[in-house]
């Protein structure tokens, strides 16, 4: 590598934006005490988050049979987890941590390395329809609580159809604050 090369810094990603809805809250990164070493995994929803989760956790817990990984990665900007900072800060093992933001709506760290996983539409689009179409009424109710609280619009109706719920979102999708696209 010459001279000129290693002596230029990084031109880290900036987060330009918050997104704050029935989910998520990306203001909850604003003041994030990151860690070297820190992992953050950021996918878009239904895009293999939670399996990427275990993968770290297996990786970091010595492949132990008995972690959950989902447990012991935080969802730092989830609305029903408004504790989630908190968890984070009190962790002492390697921290892997969750987001579904965009990446120009969260804080982009040098101590930190970050895993994205990519996921077909179809099946990213097919798995978010099932997810939502069969939420509990105790999920139902900490949005509906959440909307109160934030002020935030409610999450839209899904059409029971996976196929018009697939058409609207490549149709209006690319307009959403946390789209696909």
């Amino acid at each position: 590598m010459s001279a000129g090369l290693a002596s230029k810094a990084i031109d880290w990603p900036k987060k330009t934006r918050e997104v704050q809805n029935f989910l998520m809250d990306s203001t909850r990164w604003n003041d994030f005490k990151f860690r070297d070493g820190d992992i953050v995994i950021s996918t878009w929803s239904k895009s293999g988050t939670t399996w990427m989760q275990q993968i770290v956790a297996q990786m970091i817990f010595d492949a132990s049979d008995t972690v959950f990984g989902q447990a012991e990665s935080p969802w730092i900007d989830f609305q029903l987890t408004p504790d989630a900072v908190a968890i984070a800060d009190a962790q002492t093992h390697r921290r892997f941590l969750k987001t579904h933001l965009p990446i120009d709506a969260i804080v982009i760290s040098p101590k930190a390395k970050y895993i994205y996983v990519g996921r077909d539409a179809r099946d990213v689009a097919w798995s978010f329809h099932h997810h939502m179409t069969h939420m509990t009424e105790a999920a139902a109710e900490g949005f509906r609580e959440v909307v109160e609280r934030t002020g935030t619009a409610p999450p839209p109706p899904m059409p029971p159809d996976v196929r018009d719920f697939y058409r609207g979102w490549l149709e209006f999708g690319a307009q959403s604050e946390t789209s696909f696209w």
